[in-house]
């Protein structure tokens, strides 16, 4: 039995469904310019392939004055590229909040990336794991018995027992050059904060420092430590 509808009814329903279309349309194409129009933040110039902005970080200039250079001429907030990742600059404290403390969670998250999969242990190292339930047991196990106040207080002594001994192997390399030509006296003060550094951490590691290269014995020795933590991180 076959049914007809009149032509008004049929006419009804094509204008309606015509109309529905017409408003998902509509709504599709609004959301399209909407996510067109947000807001990104600009990218610094001298950007080059795969390097991104590496060449600039690392010329004669230190990092932190070539961020503040790009903050004077893009604004407070703006993007640099590291190798081929995007990388956000803040430079103001109410971005800074808005990053570290409002927004905090959403930026918690590494970079998920071959290197660390292949070197952190699949990100389970602390400074590479992803936010999530592991992580924050990790943090809570950090902050609480390992930089927690009791235990820098343990090893108070440690520091200072290294950084008085680093003061007297300076006095010792003085006192050896007084009877050469040339009494002055040169310090690569960058390696010998490293020193104290890496001895610091051997005293409480192993409970044994590993000199400040005062004597060719000692430089001996710390030029093996410095190669077999080289070694251990390749």
């Amino acid at each position: 039995m076959d049914i007809t509808l009149p032509f008004p009814a049929v006419a009804a329903a094509t204008l309606l469904g015509f109309l529905v279309f017409l408003y998902f349309l509509r709504l599709k194409s609004t959301r399209i310019q909407s996510n067109s129009c947000k807001k990104t933040a600009p990218e610094a110039g001298g950007t080059w392939p795969v390097i991104g902005h590496l060449h600039l970080l690392g010329g004669p200039q230190p990092p932190h004055v070539v961020l503040d250079n790009m903050a004077d001429k893009y604004g407070p907030i703006f993007t640099i590229k590291v190798g081929l990742r995007r990388a956000l600059v803040v430079s103001t404290w109410e971005y800074a909040k808005e990053c570290l403390t409002t927004n905090d969670k959403p930026f918690a998250n590494r970079p998920k990336t071959l290197a660390t999969e292949l070197l952190a242990f699949d990100r389970t190292l602390f400074a590479f794991s992803t936010y999530g339930p592991y992580w924050r047991q990790v943090r809570k196990i950090t902050t609480l018995e390992l930089l927690s106040n009791r235990r820098l207080d343990m090893f108070k002594t440690v520091r200072e027992s290294e950084v008085r001994t680093s003061v007297k192997g300076l006095y010792s390399l003085w006192e050896r050059n007084q009877n050469s030509s040339n009494k002055q006296v040169v310090v690569e003060m960058k390696r010998w904060f490293g020193d104290i550094t890496l001895n610091v951490i051997l005293r409480i590691i192993v409970g044994k420092s590993v000199g400040y290269m005062t004597t060719d014995v000692e430089e001996e020795r710390t030029g093996r430590w410095k190669q077999a933590l080289r070694d251990f991180s390749i």
